[in-house]
C-alpha cells in the first residue's frame, strides 16, 4: 500500500472514530461525507478516484469474462462428460447431484443459486443423477443431494443431505456458504444472503424428512 493510500486511510479512520465520539448513535461515515472531508486535497481525491476507477473497470472485465465462461449462476449439464470436461478445466467447481422428484434437491438446487453471483470465481453446475450414471457409483453416491467440490479436477469436499446443515429443509444459505467455504472452493466474502429464522439453539426448527434418499 503507497503512502497516499495510507495517508487517506488514516484520515478516513480519524474520520469514522471523531464522528462515533462526537454521536454514540451515529453510523458509519458516509463515501459522500468522507469525499468532502477531501475538498480541500484535489491531489489526494483525484489520485484516490482514478486508482478506484482502475480496480473497478479491471474488476468488471473479470466479472464479464466468468459470466460468458459460465460463472454466476447455477447451470444445469446434460451428461456426465460435460462434468468431467467442466471440473478438470476449472479451478473451482461445486457440483449438485440431484433428482428432479426430490424435494430436499430442489431446495439445495435454490440455496446453491442463492450464492452464485456472489462467488463468480466458482463455478456452480447440477447434474441430474439419471444422467450420470458412471459417476454415481464411481464417486460412491448413495444420498441424495449431493454436493461435491473440486480444485483443479481433485475433489475437496462433500455435502451429503442437510445433516451439516441443521438437518432442516429451512437452513440459511449461510451455512452452506459456510461449508463450501471450509473446503477452499469459495472465498470468504462480504455481502448480505438470505437467512432463516434462527431458534435459540442456533437453527430453524427441525423438519421431519424422507427427502434424504438413498441411492443404492
Amino acid at each position: 500500500m503507497d503512502s497516499t493510500t495510507v495517508g487517506v486511510l488514516d484520515r478516513y479512520t480519524d474520520a469514522l472514530i471523531s464522528k462515533h465520539n462526537e454521536d454514540d448513535d451515529a453510523g458509519s461515515v458516509e463515501d459522500d461525507e468522507f469525499l468532502d472531508l477531501l475538498d480541500e486535497d484535489d491531489e489526494a481525491l483525484n489520485y484516490l478516484r482514478e486508482k478506484r476507477m482502475q480496480e473497478l473497470h479491471e474488476q468488471m472485465k473479470s466479472a464479464k469474462r466468468l459470466h460468458d465462461s459460465g460463472h454466476g449462476v447455477l447451470t444445469e449439464v446434460a451428461s456426465e462428460k460435460e462434468v468431467l470436461e467442466i471440473t478438470t478445466t476449472t479451478k473451482y467447481t461445486v457440483v449438485h447431484f440431484f433428482h428432479p422428484s426430490f424435494k430436499r434437491c430442489e431446495i439445495m438446487q435454490s440455496r446453491l443459486k442463492s450464492l452464485t453471483a456472489k462467488h463468480m470465481n466458482t463455478r456452480f453446475i447440477s447434474v441430474n443423477v439419471d444422467n450420470a450414471t458412471f459417476l454415481v457409483v464411481r464417486l460412491g453416491i448413495q444420498v441424495l443431494p449431493c454436493v461435491m467440490s473440486f480444485i483443479d479436477g481433485k475433489e475437496v469436499g462433500r455435502i451429503v443431505g442437510f445433516d451439516s446443515l441443521g438437518n432442516t429443509d429451512d437452513f440459511a444459505p449461510s451455512l452452506l456458504e459456510l461449508q463450501l467455504q471450509k473446503c477452499g472452493v469459495i472465498e470468504h466474502k462480504l455481502g448480505k444472503l438470505q437467512e432463516a429464522k434462527p431458534t435459540v439453539l442456533g437453527f430453524a426448527k427441525k423438519v421431519e424428512s424422507d427427502d434424504d434418499y438413498d441411492w443404492d
